[in-house]
């Protein structure tokens, strides 16, 4: 291969350099590439994987290498085996034709709104992006999937009213412990169902807990979630080490679901709708951003890597902006 990519640069430079130039050019080159293992790129597919499923494997070890969280590849996982099962075709025959018939299909069958059918759009991209790069396939057909346009619906964080209305439904000491952390810490429901009893600092009122990614960052109690936390915990009676369990035995821990039933039924209780978790991660990062914490901050106790994604949690307060809006603009 050496020898080959030498005779190229000599007969480039044939008509530049005499004979003894040309020899001069060889040998320095020779020298140069001593020691060098210089081979051909390969531009060819791939051809070891020859199934579907065994693709996807891959895809989705890949992004469990990469940090995603397991609700991320839970979701990837099945678009890409709703695509399969749709389109039954080999990986490298797929076209976007393919991926448009299937969105199109997806969008009338299962009445999805725009949104999931973008959703499904960027897990085709990242899937057959990911399948290009490794040289599975030639070119990426998602690539030529136009973005779906959908309305924006603005999420409403809640309000102190309804905040309190729901407090004030709780008939446990659990259950007001538990909307007083999701609302003081701002963090995912995933984070506060994995959180131990020994997880909590209660000298510094706060602790760590595990995000996307396996990214690790601090969250903090407030003086009511400190003090009904604790109240919760030495009520206890069981072995449990989770920092939030069932009320019956065997008192197991609360999973992410047994969270957002009990939400649900404070929200029913309290005559508040729409009452989940993610609500509250919502509320504490709008109320943060309102009351003057800076945008940095904010990012930092949401844990996300973007100020852009923490700006799309956060709703201006509407009375601030028009109050604001005297002040500056008046005239």
């Amino acid at each position: 291969m050496k020898m080959e990519l030498i005779d190229n640069v000599l007969q480039r430079m044939a008509g530049f350099l005499d004979q003894m130039q040309m020899q001069e050019l060889k040998t320095a080159l020779a020298v140069s590439m001593d020691g060098l293992d210089i081979r051909k790129e390969q531009t060819e597919l791939s051809t070891e994987v020859t199934d579907n499923w065994e693709y996807s494997r891959r895809f989705l070890q890949a992004m469990v290498v990469a940090g995603s969280s397991p609700g991320t590849i839970k979701q990837y996982r099945m678009h890409i085996r709703m695509l399969f099962e749709d389109v039954r075709k080999p990986i490298f025959e797929i076209t976007d034709d393919d991926l448009m018939l299937h969105l199109a299909r997806q969008k009338y069958q299962r009445k999805l709104s725009n949104r999931y059918l973008n959703l499904k759009r960027i897990v085709f991209r990242s899937f057959f992006g990911w399948l290009r790069r490794k040289k599975y396939i030639l070119e990426n057909p998602a690539e030529l999937l136009d973005q779906i346009k959908y309305d924006e619906t603005l999420k409403k964080p809640y309000s102190d009213e309804e905040r309190e209305k729901i407090r004030c439904s709780c008939q446990r000491e659990r259950d007001l412990a538990l909307v007083d952390v999701l609302y003081s810490t701002a963090a995912r429901v995933s984070e506060v169902a994995a959180l131990d009893r020994s997880d909590i600092d209660f000298v510094e009122n706060g602790c760590i807990v595990h995000g996307k990614g396996g990214k690790e960052r601090p969250v903090y109690l407030n003086a009511s979630a400190a003090y009904h936390l604790q109240m919760y915990l030495h009520s206890r009676t069981d072995g449990n080490p989770a920092l939030f369990v069932s009320s019956c035995r065997p008192y197991e821990r609360l999973s992410r679901s047994g969270i957002e039933a009990i939400l649900r039924r404070l929200g029913n209780h309290a005559g508040v709708d729409n009452v989940h978790p993610h609500r509250y991660r919502r509320t504490a990062l709008t109320n943060a951003a309102n009351r003057g914490m800076p945008l940095q901050d904010v990012q930092s106790l949401a844990g996300h890597a973007s100020p852009n994604t923490t700006m799309i949690y956060c709703t201006v307060d509407r009375s601030k902006v028009k109050a604001e809006h005297r002040m500056y603009l008046a005239s």
